[in-house]
């Protein structure tokens, strides 16, 4: 046994070394400190959408331009588009390259800005559009692109398009495919997942996670999309009925909620199987007036319009950094309420997960940004936003003079464009317009040096806040198939999950199109798996899991 002196020795010289082998980890550095020098300000999320239509990752030259514009303006995340519209900015993938005269198809855009990203301090999400596949009249060259084997040609199965009710497949944002057939869904959990295999990014971040908005006014309940004939059929299967349901039938809006929160719940869960530490994100809807209560929602245009139940998903564990895209011109007041009444909802109702309110920047003067982020600051009570992301590094504010100010009307973005990348606010008419400002600043610059008499946001670095769900897990997830006694999928079976014990809580779910099924926030124990009968009775075969923390348990039931 040593002496008090040379324990005390030992341990110090113990110490040293710990020290020194964390700073010749690249990645552990930047775990610890954020670009630009050591902490000074709280740990706050400040990351950037880097959208694949414009400069950011397509060549060597644009990262290292985005690198260096990142750190100088203090942020420390970036969330890079890899994925556009069924292709692909990262090589040896599942879908083509992206076809751009910008763009060398050999280059790995995704590795590359992983690897510089990392060396300066900065995480790395990678950004897939998630339903759209295309959008123009001429359709993709690469006869490989899904639109080409799937779309609008397709019959049959391989029809992957949603539609309208009377077959129209073209909507505002272009072609979308349809949450609610297998074969798409399991396209698009293979392409996510490779890129978590392949990938060393901090995280995988969802957009257009949803149906499509629709032309013409909203309806007061429910939207006029979803209409593959798959996946009414799959519906008039699990129903029993033989209609094709209204747009706003209320068995018919669940559904549609459903097929995007399986498709979700899939994809989030085994991406922590095959990367524990993965951090899912997604770009969320806040569109037009805000809920009020948590009960509210029900009623938005998130869950109305287009079917993403995007704080289900925090509620559920899917989701651990949900960004709402509260995309307002600072200077329209009713807009600007909107965007005030739908972050104080996000600050309440964020589930014990993390939130970052999506700033539109190329729709106010930097001076609007600014004021908009201060607001995000002011916690809600108890209750506080996380940080806040920008759209985008393209276009990081309202460019001097804007049609509006001589009256004339504010024209659709351009098919291409950095505004048409996202969808456009729910904004009011005849807005006023700002004033006209000097040269704009580069790249997002006023949020180091503030602008007129409005200070700078960001005067210090940050840290990226952590996630104890993931860096100390206390819970875990049951992933698992059901099959008939062939081994083929068994879609739309009720699974009940139970931890063994007395006094225990029974948990239910539903097999996806696929047969797939996931629970999360599972207590590590032992727990038991069966399938359901229409009248809630649980079957006798059951199977046996152990649930770890932050670990992902297998189970296979047989419907016979």
């Amino acid at each position: 046994m040593l002496s008090d002196r040379s324990w005390l020795a030992a341990a110090g010289a113990w110490l040293v070394l710990a020290a020194s082998l964390m700073l010749l980890s690249p990645r552990a550095a930047s775990a610890q400190a954020p670009p630009g020098g050591p902490t000074t300000a709280a740990p706050e999320l400040r990351a950037l959408w880097v959208d694949a239509f414009h400069a950011g990752i397509r060549s060597p030259e644009g990262a290292a331009q985005l690198v260096a514009d990142a750190r100088r303006i203090h942020i420390n995340t970036l969330i890079v588009q890899v994925r556009r519209r069924g292709d692909a900015l990262y090589t040896g993938g599942l879908e083509p390259p992206l076809d751009d005269p910008n763009y060398n198809p050999s280059f790995d855009a995704l590795a590359h800005i992983v690897e510089k990203a990392h060396a300066a301090g900065l995480q790395v999400h990678a950004w897939l559009n998630a339903m759209p596949v295309w959008r123009d009249e001429t359709p993709p060259k690469d006869a490989r692109h899904v639109f080409n084997l799937h779309g609008p040609a397709a019959t049959g199965e391989n029809g992957w398009l949603t539609s309208a009710r009377d077959g129209k497949q073209k909507f505002p944002v272009g072609y979308f495919l349809d949450p609610g057939h297998p074969q798409a869904q399991n396209h698009l959990v293979a392409v996510y997942l490779d890129i978590v295999k392949r990938y060393d990014v901090d995280g995988i971040h969802f957009d257009y996670i949803r149906y499509p908005e629709t032309d013409g006014p909203a309806l007061p309940r429910g939207s006029d999309v979803g209409y593959n004939p798959v996946s009414v059929e799959r519906f008039q299967r699990a129903t029993g009925r033989t209609d094709v349901p209204a747009p706003y039938d209320e068995a018919w809006i669940r559904w549609r909620r459903q097929q995007v929160t399986q498709l979700m719940r899939r994809i989030s869960i085994e991406a922590r199987a095959i990367k524990p530490h993965i951090k899912v994100s997604a770009a969320t809807i806040a569109w037009g007036a805000p809920p009020v209560t948590l009960a509210d929602f029900e009623n938005v245009a998130p869950m109305q319009r287009i079917f993403q139940n995007w704080q289900g998903w925090l509620a559920e564990g899917l989701l651990d950094l949900a960004v709402p895209m509260n995309y307002a011109r600072e200077h329209d007041e009713r807009v600007r309420g909107w965007f005030n009444g739908w972050i104080a909802w996000e600050k309440r109702y964020k589930a014990d997960r993390q939130l970052a309110v999506g700033i539109g920047g190329y729709l106010s003067a930097p001076e609007g940004v600014l004021a908009q982020v201060a607001r995000v600051r002011t916690p809600e009570g108890r209750s506080r936003a996380d940080g806040v992301s920008f759209f985008s590094y393209f276009s990081p504010s309202l460019r001097p003079t804007p049609p509006a100010a001589t009256g004339a009307p504010v024209t659709q973005p351009a098919a291409g464009t950095a505004a048409a990348a996202q969808p456009r606010p729910a904004v009011a008419p005849a807005a006023p317009a700002p004033p006209t400002q000097a040269a704009e600043p580069d790249r997002l610059d006023y949020l180091v040096r503030g602008v007129k008499n409005v200070p700078a946001a960001f005067t210090a670095p940050a840290s990226v806040p952590g996630m104890p769900w993931i860096e100390r897990p206390t819970a875990g997830f049951i992933a698992g198939m059901v099959t008939n006694a062939e081994g083929r999928a068994v879609e739309a079976s009720a699974i009940r999950i139970r931890r063994t014990g007395w006094f225990r809580k029974t948990k239910r779910t539903t097999a996806d199109a696929n047969g797939w099924f996931g629970m999360t926030r599972l207590s590590p124990g032992k727990y038991h798996v069966r399938l359901e009968d229409r009248a809630g009775k649980a079957g006798r075969e059951r199977v046996e899991v152990v649930v770890a923390a932050g670990a992902v348990a297998r189970a296979t039931l047989v419907a016979r």
